[in-house]
């Protein structure tokens, strides 16, 4: 029997390639098959392609059971809960009339039923008529045992036994590949520049990898690059991507025609409590999936969502259940581990609701300012939890509110006395290293300087002197000494009025404690002065007085760094051991691994340097076990290089004989080439800060009078290769590489470049390799490109030995640059089990 596609209500056949889905496609074709789903519903935002993926779905099913008829009801164009969806799917079904007899009957009464008991029906766009939807779902599956019924919706059916099947986004490599082919039909084409592709996967982020809406940005390329495209996509007021809209003038519904006609029409299906929440919700940042790069962005949990959106007009005993429903209506979006639940509107369903909340102004002011305070007096919670045991779940809240942090900031700038609780909020972050950790230095340190200037108005405050002091801190790690010397000069005129205040560093002359801790920093990063030490502990003391915990650990931290690097070895022993001891009293694991990082320094300048060996690998071990963050990975990586470099240039026969003092002398330079790298993707210019420069400068003197010039610079190029998320430099921390050497897995590049050896591999292994970067075993590799597992273990062996590369594990470290969104992206969607197309890689 054919395909029933009755009075033409079926999509036509795609004119276009189905990409993706394979999960869903294969988790749908065993519940159609084995049918143990009498009613399996696909639930998924506007345009996220439930119909197309039900489609395709029954077209498989049907060309592997020809006898399998198929009927389809299309229900868009029904009134919303008009109450003739039952008769309208039946109707369609049976293809009757109004004046016919009824149509349940007609479709399953004697003397043959119209519907075959084991047939598929789908029921295709049913989030606004679903109680009649229901009413059809009940009579049908107890009147037709054997039939199936598939429904596509924005929302659950609701039945007791549905089977709902959620539709996800596109993969970042899907994405990629569906806007390059809706280019090339718009005359347009991407090419294969990578710069032009980077370009293009920020797009694709950026509208979420919803097919409909990237089949609405690649429209664009017929006005305008793929830059203009993204600047079009600039997640604020002046976003304009809802006014994209279909230049097609057929084959599109209504509700499709634009970003703004999806989303509307899920919002005028919401309840008049639901909307105004909604609406709330988009004061905090958008939240996003991050292609594997880190496993989420943003989102809030239930007790930030009541502070900030509760009120009289919404009581805070009904936000949980109003979450629930616009989660349920794909309007709010989750991220779940096996203990928490955080929400988030999508940078889309952000900037619809946002645009509702600004219609009226003072609300939308009213909603604002207590995000920013409810996040204010979370930042504030720090000076109470940080270099304690609950710091680690604090640093945890502050990346991943990372955005609704700057939010409050900056939405705060216009008004001077918002702007002082933005200064407050600034100030904490800065004390507590919260940018360098996170890595957004640049954003809080502009929009701090923007408070300052906005509140200068008000008199200056506690908060102002602090907040000044501490972007003379990041002025100081830029290496822009003047412009940090003037603000310090700025807050001891503030603080004391004395011009003189430089030439007494032994002496305390009543400056704050922020402007002497400083000040104690740049004596030490610029000045090489021992006398930082003095000021340091003397900083201390004052955050002491004053009660500031938070002050109190950091000046101890540096004061003990300080000696370690400063002081005379038996000082730097005396106060690196006394600090320790505190610290892994305190509780606190972050206090302890700063104290062992100072330790490490002090016993690697000593008479035997190899004895700080064990412990530098307990410090790097112990800062790399955490979440992966390059504040802290340039910590770590700083350790290995600065105790290698002190052991090979005092006490080398440690290491081992030749060989193992040259692998060293290697890893040293790689080390070198990667510290370098860290810094330049935190935005710190380290080459102007004298302390690090000599630093490196040391490193790279001892290594090169092992090596030569020649392999330390290939060995520090690889080094710089360097990607925040990249695991390569993890691993070597982890590793036990100062106590027992290795020689295979060791980051040695001798002889030609990498980029050579990337050349020399064929299109085939590239892909292979490139598979392999990510993490794919070579069956699942085998799998994807349609070859035998003997086949690819023979690519795999070959790029090794094209590469000089002795492990497996070792094939990311050589993946080109303008290649690591193509790793990232198969990292992202990970081995499946069905076949997949092989990733095209640039310049193929």
């Amino acid at each position: 029997m054919a395909v029933i596609y009755p009075d033409g209500a079926a999509p036509a056949a795609p004119a276009t390639e189905f990409f993706g889905r394979m999960r869903e496609l294969a988790r749908l074709d065993d519940l159609l098959r084995s049918g143990s789903g009498r009613l399996i519903t696909l639930v998924g935002p506007g345009g996220i392609g439930k119909t197309r993926l039900a489609a395709e779905a029954t077209r498989r099913v049907h060309r592997a059971e020809p006898d399998r008829p198929v009927y389809w009801a299309r229900l868009a164009e029904l009134e919303r809960d008009c109450g003739e969806c039952a008769e309208n799917v039946l109707r369609s079904v049976v293809r009757t009339d109004s004046s016919d007899p009824d149509a349940l009957d007609v479709a399953v009464g004697p003397p043959a039923g119209a519907i075959a008991e084991h047939a598929i029906l789908v029921l295709d766009n049913c989030e606004h008529v679903l109680a009649s939807a229901a009413r059809a779902v009940i009579e049908l599956l107890a009147a037709t045992p054997g039939l199936t019924l598939l429904a596509t919706s924005r929302e659950p059916i609701g039945w007791a036994d549905e089977y709902i099947l959620a539709v996800p986004p596109l993969s970042a490599f899907e994405s990629l590949q569906l806007f390059r082919q809706r280019a090339e039909l718009t005359g347009c084409p991407v090419s294969d520049d990578p710069a032009q592709l980077a370009l293009v996967r920020r797009i694709c982020r950026r509208v979420e990898h919803n097919p409909l809406f990237l089949r609405l940005a690649a429209a664009r390329l017929r006005h305008q690059p793929p830059a203009m495209v993204l600047a079009e996509l600039s997640g604020d007021a002046a976003d304009q991507r809802m006014r994209w809209s279909q230049s097609a003038r057929a084959g599109t519904e209504p509700r499709h025609r634009g970003v703004y006609d999806v989303i509307a029409w899920s919002f005028d299906l919401c309840a008049a409590e639901e909307q105004v929440l909604l609406q709330r919700l988009s004061v905090f940042a958008a939240g996003y999936e991050t292609d594997g790069v880190v496993p989420q962005r943003n989102g809030v949990e239930l007790p930030a969502v009541v502070a900030v959106c509760a009120d009289e007009v919404l009581p805070a005993e009904r936000v949980a259940p109003l979450l629930e429903r616009l989660a349920e209506r794909s309007l709010v979006s989750t991220f779940r581990t096996e203990t928490s639940v955080r929400w988030y509107l999508v940078e889309s369903v952000r900037l619809f609701a946002g645009d509702r909340l600004r219609r009226e102004p003072a609300e939308a002011a009213r909603m604002a300012a207590r995000h920013r305070r409810y996040h204010r007096d979370r930042v504030v919670e720090a000076r109470s939890l940080w270099y304690g045991p609950g710091d680690r779940s604090w640093l945890d809240w502050a990346r991943t509110s990372w955005d609704d942090i700057l939010i409050g900031i900056e939405t705060g700038l216009t008004d001077p006395a918002e702007a002082l609780v933005g200064l407050e909020t600034a100030s904490v972050l800065l004390s507590v290293w919260v940018p360098f950790v996170k890595g957004g230095s640049r954003a809080l340190t502009r929009l701090t300087a923007q408070a300052l200037d906005v509140t200068r108005t008000e008199g200056v405050t506690e908060h102002h002197i602090r907040a000044t002091a501490l972007l003379g801190w990041y002025y100081l790690w830029q290496g822009e000494a003047d412009r940090a010397a003037a603000l310090l000069d700025e807050c001891a005129a503030a603080g004391v009025g004395e011009s003189s205040w430089r030439d007494t560093p032994g002496t305390d002359i009543g400056l704050p404690a922020s402007v002497e801790w400083i000040r104690g920093l740049e004596l030490m990063l610029f000045r090489l002065d021992p006398h930082a030490v003095t000021v340091l502990e003397r900083a201390g003391h004052k955050f002491t007085a004053q009660g500031d915990r938070v002050g109190v650990e950091r000046g101890q931290i540096f004061a003990a760094l300080a000696a370690a690097m400063l002081s005379d070895p038996e000082r730097a022993d005396r106060i690196t051991r006394r600090h320790l001891e505190r610290s892994v009293a305190s509780g606190s694991s972050l206090a302890a691994r700063w104290a062992g990082v100072a330790r490490t320094l002090a016993l690697a300048r000593s008479a035997e340097p190899a004895t700080a060996l064990e412990p530098a690998h307990i410090a790097v071990s112990r800062m790399a076990a955490g979440r992966n963050n390059t504040w802290m990975t340039s910590w770590s990586v700083a350790v290995c290089m600065l105790v290698l470099t002190q052991v090979l240039a005092g006490d080398p026969a440690a290491l081992g004989a030749a060989a193992a003092i040259r692998i060293r002398a290697t890893e040293l330079a790689w080390l070198v080439g990667v510290f370098r790298a860290c810094h330049r993707s935190m935005g710190v210019c380290i080459e102007r800060v004298p302390m690090v420069v000599l630093g490196v400068r040391r490193a790279t003197e001892v290594a090169t009078a092992v090596i030569g010039p020649a392999d330390f610079a290939v060995a520090e190029q690889r080094g710089g290769q360097f990607r925040p998320g990249s695991d390569a430099v993890r691993e070597y921390l982890r590793r036990s590489w100062p106590v027992r050497p290795v020689a295979v897995d060791t980051p040695v590049d001798r002889g030609e470049s990498a980029d050579s050896r990337w050349g020399s591999l064929s299109p085939a292994e590239r892909e292979v390799a490139v598979l392999a970067a990510a993490g794919w075993p070579n069956s699942a590799i085998a799998e994807r490109r349609g070859s035998s597992v003997r086949t690819v273990d023979a690519q795999v062996a070959s790029v090794r030995q094209k590469l000089v590369i002795g492990s497996r594990r070792q094939i990311p470290d050589h993946i080109p640059g303008h290649l690591a969104g193509a790793v990232d992206a198969e990292r992202a969607a990970g081995p499946s089990r069905s076949r997949r197309p092989t990733p095209r890689l640039p310049g193929r």
